[in-house]
């Protein structure tokens, strides 16, 4: 079926994959977390270039109080991130540029995400998220574009 709001039908896709993919894992694949983080690029990467001057701009302090999971910072001489759109954005050009890397459990596993900004090859932004709550994130992103979308889609009310 052809998409026919390209950006939201394709993180509504990309979700739907990942569910898929979640629920056929298995040791020789296919990869769940290797899906999770493709998911970021086709559920956040796309939505939030589209949609980030509609996000709202709530506190990262909020957003942690709110139930949003927040990556634990390791680090960087940028500054920290204040709003969930500062994190998400942090997050969205690490994973879009592929300055991740995989931590394990180990037991074999992937536990966590490492992901870093670089300017101009230095260093200003780290965090860790595990895996459990990048899928967290990555739904309540879902979530919330969702609502944006639903919000600018109604008619707006004269006063």
């Amino acid at each position: 079926m052809m998409p026919h709001v390209p950006v939201l039908d394709m993180m509504r896709r990309t979700m739907m994959n990942l569910a898929f993919v979640e629920r056929h894992a298995a040791k020789d694949g296919p990869f769940e977390v290797t899906q999770l983080i493709n998911s970021f690029l086709g559920a956040l990467a796309h939505p939030w270039e589209t949609l980030k001057a509609d996000l709202p701009s709530t506190s990262l302090a909020e957003a942690a109080a709110a139930g949003w999971p927040v990556p634990e910072q390791q680090g960087g001489r940028g500054p920290l991130p204040e709003s969930l759109g500062d994190l998400l954005r942090l997050l969205r050009n690490g994973i879009a540029h592929g300055n991740l890397s995989f931590l394990p459990d180990g037991r074999g596993q992937i536990q966590a995400v490492r992901v870093e900004n670089y300017d101009r090859g230095r260093l200003t932004w780290r965090g860790v998220i595990s895996v459990q709550d990048m899928r967290a994130l990555l739904h309540r992103f879902v979530v919330l574009v969702e609502e944006v979308d639903h919000e600018a889609r109604q008619p707006k009310r004269m006063a």
